[in-house]
């Protein structure tokens, strides 16, 4: 299923100045990696290693948070809009022109 996705704020310059971009998944995991194809620069901001959600981020579905431990299992069955956030404190919302976030 396709699904608009908000990019978290100060980062849509790494999807070509969209805020909001489409993406594919049946799951927020789906989503995630269809996302990391998509959009490299910005998902390895937004990922661990292992590519799930960095401990920074929150996802919400159809502004419904969802719970950060379980965040890849979550179906989007009638989903239509996924909010992703960066905390504050994050290392992802760090100066954007280097990879080194300090």
């Amino acid at each position: 299923m396709t699904v608009n996705v908000q990019v978290p704020h100060g980062m849509a310059w790494c999807t070509g100045g969209k805020r909001v971009v489409r993406a594919e998944g049946t799951t927020v995991g789906e989503l995630w990696a269809d996302l990391t194809s998509a959009y490299p620069e910005l998902m390895w901001r937004l990922s661990t290693e292992d590519g799930k959600p960095s401990r920074w981020i929150r996802i919400a579905l159809d502004g419904q948070k969802v719970p950060q431990d379980n965040a890849t299992q979550e179906p989007l069955d009638g989903v239509t809009i996924v909010a992703i956030t960066v905390m504050e404190a994050a290392p992802a919302a760090a100066p954007m022109g280097s990879r080194n976030p300090f």
